[in-house]
């Protein structure tokens, strides 16, 4: 009788051991799925979601669904380059502002480079919304040419930039972008 006593005994510990650990997963699967929603785990005072403002992009070539080549040096002042992903709740949430901002500048969609990350499967309504306002490329992954040159680190991220490929302003929201953008 002892030794099924203690079998239960091994058995109740493992369960509660089991119990223990499965509500420490949860609880750190919500932590990782607010940093998600947040953008990709942005933060004030925390590391950029993009290289910082002030910082040269670094070198790439990229081409647009319209096989036009793109390298930093067609980078202008004043052009806004953005990042977004179909899998990103925050993205979705920044669109439409992103949309109302990108069809006020100057130059219309020149003025306006917009990179999706993932399969063209799952970008064709996000590449069909965001074409009227923007020159797309499309990246399979953060590993892209682009994502690359400007360190992406999360989306959506949304770069203004300055002279000689300098980024002026960038944040993983479109209100950090200036109301009026000086060419």
């Amino acid at each position: 009788m002892s030794v099924l006593w203690a079998a239960l005994a091994i058995v109740f510990v493992i369960c509660l051991l089991n119990l223990v650990l499965t509500i420490a997963v949860i609880r750190r699967l919500r932590e990782h799925t607010e940093l998600l929603n947040r953008g990709g785990g942005q933060h004030p005072g925390q590391e950029e979601i993009t290289l910082p403002a002030g910082s040269r992009v670094g070198e790439f070539s990229a081409v647009t669904v319209d096989d036009r080549t793109l390298t930093r040096e067609d980078l202008r002042p004043g052009m806004l380059v953005a990042f977004f992903s179909p899998r990103c709740p925050t993205c979705e949430e920044e669109k439409p502002a992103f949309i109302r901002y990108a069809s006020g500048l100057p130059g219309g969609p020149d003025q306006v480079i917009a990179v999706l990350l993932g399969t063209p499967e799952e970008l064709a309504g996000l590449r069909e919304e965001l074409g009227e306002v923007a020159r797309i490329v499309i990246e399979p992954d953060v590993d892209g040419a682009m994502s690359t040159a400007f360190a992406l680190r999360g989306y959506p991220a949304f770069c203004l930039m300055g002279q000689d490929g300098v980024l002026q302003v960038t944040g993983f929201r479109v209100d950090v972008l200036p109301d009026s953008v000086a060419l």
